[in-house]
């Protein structure tokens, strides 16, 4: 029986090899949990607790706001409100992608009269579903809806109830 040297012993590999994975692993845990983004800039992390900002939710439902949102392939977005227009003349659309926030984009509507607002995306939309929002420039309201994948059309409405 021939003695092999002690760096070709099979066992050496189970015996150094896993835990260097596994601090490896560890320290690239700690730099995803460290470096991670909230995602949400309407909620804000104090201690060990999250908050919410709802009030542009219940000021959409006050004012009664309903709008349709309608998409064509090349990125022209016209929107329609449903009852009453708000009386900003700016808009501003955000799409986010329901897995991959590279895959967002966003618009700056203007009124074009009679309750309809254009726009263009900034970026070509990706395939997927996305998590439409619309608010003025100074975030008074907001209306939200989903927009599913390849859909052309969503219906964007307060996401809470009036609280009245």
């Amino acid at each position: 029986m021939s003695a092999r040297p002690w760096y070709r012993e099979p066992m050496l590999a189970l015996v150094i090899g896993l835990p260097a994975a596994a601090v490896v692993a560890g320290f690239a845990t700690l730099g995803l949990a460290l470096g991670g983004d909230t995602g949400d800039p309407r909620v804000r992390r104090v201690a060990q607790t999250q908050t919410a900002n709802l009030a542009p939710d219940h000021a959409a439902a006050r004012l009664a706001l309903g709008a349709d949102l309608a998409l064509d392939g090349n990125g022209a977005v016209t929107l329609r409100f449903v009852d009453a227009a708000p009386d900003e003349t700016l808009l501003r659309l955000e799409l986010r992608h329901g897995t991959d926030a590279r895959r967002d984009c966003s618009a700056r509507l203007v009124h074009a009269g009679g309750g309809v607002f254009v726009g263009r995306l900034e970026t070509v939309r990706s395939a997927g579903p996305y998590n439409a929002e619309l608010a003025p420039e100074d975030g008074d309201w907001r209306l939200v809806g989903r927009l599913e994948a390849q859909s052309p059309r969503v219906r964007l409405e307060a996401a809470l109830a009036d609280p009245r």
